[in-house]
C-alpha cells in the first residue's frame, strides 16, 4: 500500500491554546425545524475540504498555567480529563472537596463521570484518592469531506443510491417506525427530507447559511425521498445531535455525551461520520453503555488511508463504515478496518447541501449514513431489530475487492434488494462481482481474481463468463453456484503489462440473461497509487 496521508490530529495537540480548553463549555438546546417548500435547486455544489478554522482565542496562558505534556504527547486536549468514579457519591464528594481549585465543565450522572480543567495537573492529582480512572480528551473531526486522495479512475455514484442498494424505486415507506441518531455538524430543512429535530450539545447561528453542511449531507443519504437525492431510508425518524461546530471539530466527550443522550431517548441506530484517532476511556464508556440498550451504532472508519480505523469505529461491535465507489472498488482514501466492516458506496455521491441545493459528497462520511439507513429499511420491512437486521445483512452482501472478508472492503457491499426480495419466487441472477487485480510482488507474478456471485435466489448452472485482458480472453463455465455463493477464478498477468506505470484493464462479462443485467458487465481498471 503507499504512504498514507496524516491522521485528522497530527498537529492539533500543539495548536490548542490553553484557554480553549479551560473555557470550553456546553450549551445545549433543541429547535424543532419547520420544513421548507419549493422543489429542490441543483446547482452541484461541490463540498470542499473544510477549513479548520481558527481557534477561539489566541490567548498567552494563564497565569499559573503548568504546561499538560502528557495530554500533548498523546494529541489529547491540554488542560482537561475525565473522571470516572465508581459510584455517585463518590463523584458528588469529589465535587464538594474541589471547590474553585478545580473547575467541573461537565457531568454524565449515568456513567458517574465528570469532565475537568485545570491549571496544574499535580493539583489535580492530590484531590484524587486513588479510586477514580482518569481519561483523556481526544479531538476529534469530520473526515476530510472531498474524499482525500483517490484513484483516476473511481467511479462516482451520483444520485444512483436506489439502484446500487439493489431496488427498482425509490420507497418512501422503508424505514418507518426506525428512530436514527445522527451525530454530526447539525441538520438544516431541505426540500430533500423536509425537517429534523437538532439537539445542540454544540450551539449554532440562527442563520442556517453558516452552518458547516456536513451533517446535512449524511441526513439526506438516510432521509431523501426524491430521485434527485434518494436515502436509504426515507421514511426513519431522524434526531440530529450537533457534537461539532462550524469547522467540522469535535472532542471525544461531546461524542460520548450525545452517544448516551441517543440511547437513553429511544434510537435505535446511531449514525456517526466523524472520529477520533484518539483511544479515550469516556467514549468506550458511552458505546458500551448505548450497546447495552441494543443500540446498533456505525461509524465512519475514517479517510486517511490508514491500516486503522478512527474511533469509535474502531471499537468492537461498532459497525465500521468503508468506502468503495460505484462499482464497489475500494476508495485508497478509506482507512483499513476489520473484517466485519462493510462497505458502501463513498464517492461523488448526491447529497443534500445547505441553501436547499445538492452537493457532491465523499468520504466514509457518506458510507456511514447510508449504512444506517439500510439498517433501518431492513428492519421496518421485516420486522426485525437492528441487530437481526444487520445479521442478514451480513448474510446477503456482494462481493467486493478480494474473495471473503477482508480489511479494505470487510464483508461486502450491502445489497438492500436481495434481503427485500429473499422471500420472492426464484430469481436468477449471476454477477460479475469484482476483478482483483494484483500487480507483481516479490516471488509472485501479476495476476487478477474473478469473482462471480449468484445473487438471485436459485442455484446457477453452466454459467458461461468471457474474462478479457491485455493478453487475451479466457472462456470460463461456472458449472454450479448456490444462492450467495462466490467461485473465484485466478488469471495469471504478464508482469510486463506494470512497467512504467502503466494502468492494466481487464473486463468480465456473463454470457446468460437474467434478472438483474447491469450486473453482468465488469470493467476494472488497476493504475499506480497517485503520490500523496
Amino acid at each position: 500500500m503507499p504512504t498514507r496521508i496524516n491522521p485528522w490530529m497530527i498537529g492539533f495537540g500543539l495548536m490548542l491554546a490553553i484557554v480553549v480548553g479551560w473555557m470550553l463549555g456546553r450549551s445545549p438546546w433543541d429547535d424543532e425545524t419547520k420544513p421548507v417548500s419549493g422543489e429542490l435547486v441543483v446547482r452541484n455544489e461541490p463540498l470542499v475540504e473544510r477549513e479548520w478554522g481558527e481557534l477561539t482565542s489566541s490567548s498567552t496562558q494563564r497565569s499559573g498555567y503548568q504546561t499538560d505534556e502528557e495530554a500533548i504527547s498523546e494529541g489529547a486536549l491540554p488542560g482537561q480529563r475525565t473522571l470516572r468514579f465508581t459510584t455517585a457519591e463518590e463523584m458528588m464528594s469529589f465535587i464538594a472537596r474541589v471547590g474553585d481549585r478545580i473547575r467541573v465543565m461537565d457531568r454524565i450522572d449515568s456513567l458517574f463521570t465528570l469532565r475537568v480543567g485545570f491549571l496544574d495537573h499535580d493539583e489535580l492529582r492530590d484531590l484524587l484518592n486513588g479510586s477514580e480512572q482518569e481519561g483523556f480528551i481526544f479531538p476529534a473531526y469530520t473526515p476530510n469531506p472531498s474524499g482525500g486522495m483517490v484513484q483516476a479512475d473511481a467511479i462516482p455514484l451520483g444520485n444512483q443510491l436506489s439502484q446500487w442498494l439493489g431496488l427498482k424505486q425509490l420507497d418512501l415507506n422503508l424505514g418507518k417506525g426506525v428512530k436514527i441518531a445522527i451525530l454530526d455538524t447539525g441538520v438544516v430543512p431541505h426540500p430533500a427530507y423536509g425537517s429534523v429535530k437538532n439537539v445542540f450539545i454544540v450551539p449554532a447561528s440562527d442563520n442556517y447559511g453558516e452552518w458547516n453542511g456536513h451533517g446535512t449531507a449524511a441526513a439526506s443519504l438516510i432521509l431523501g425521498n426524491s430521485s434527485t437525492v434518494p436515502g436509504a431510508a426515507p421514511g426513519a425518524t431522524l434526531t440530529s445531535w450537533r457534537v461539532a461546530d462550524d469547522s467540522g471539530s469535535s472532542d471525544s466527550w461531546r461524542i460520548a455525551q450525545a452517544i448516551i443522550q441517543a440511547a437513553d431517548s429511544g434510537h435505535q441506530i446511531i449514525s456517526l461520520s466523524m472520529g477520533s484517532y484518539g483511544d479515550s476511556l469516556m467514549l468506550r464508556d458511552a458505546v458500551q453503555y448505548a450497546q447495552n440498550k441494543n443500540v446498533l451504532l456505525i461509524a465512519s472508519s475514517g479517510n486517511d488511508g490508514l491500516t486503522q480505523s478512527a474511533y469509535p469505529a474502531g471499537y468492537p461491535h461498532v459497525l465500521s463504515a468503508v468506502a468503495v465507489d460505484a462499482q464497489n472498488n475500494h476508495l485508497l482514501f478509506s482507512n483499513q478496518s476489520e473484517p466485519s466492516a462493510l462497505a458502501a458506496p463513498g464517492w461523488g455521491v448526491t447529497a443534500a447541501y445547505p441553501g436547499e441545493k445538492v452537493t457532491s459528497f465523499s468520504g466514509t462520511s457518506a458510507s456511514a449514513p447510508i449504512l444506517a439507513g439500510t439498517v433501518a429499511a431492513v428492519m421496518s420491512a421485516k420486522g426485525y431489530s437492528a441487530q437481526q437486521a444487520l445479521a442478514a445483512i451480513y448474510q446477503m452482501t456482494n462481493e467486493a475487492g478480494a474473495a471473503g472478508p477482508d480489511r479494505y472492503t470487510g464483508s461486502g457491499a450491502v445489497n438492500l434488494g436481495r434481503i427485500l426480495q429473499s422471500d420472492n419466487a426464484p430469481i436468477t441472477d449471476a454477477a460479475a462481482a469484482s476483478n482483483y487485480i494484483t500487480p507483481p510482488q516479490a516471488g509472485a507474478v501479476a495476476q487478477v481474481q474473478v469473482n462471480i456471485q449468484n445473487q438471485g435466489t436459485t442455484t446457477l448452472s453452466n454459467v458461461p463468463v468471457t474474462v478479457t485482458t491485455p493478453t487475451g480472453v479466457t472462456q470460463l463455465t461456472v458449472s454450479s453456484l448456490a444462492p450467495g455463493a462466490v467461485k473465484s477464478y485466478n488469471i495469471g498477468l504478464s508482469n510486463a503489462l506494470f512497467a512504467n506505470g502503466k494502468s492494466v484493464q481487464v473486463t468480465t462479462q456473463i454470457g446468460s440473461a437474467d434478472a438483474v443485467p447491469f450486473n453482468n458487465l465488469r470493467t476494472t481498471t488497476y493504475s499506480p497509487s497517485p503520490a500523496p
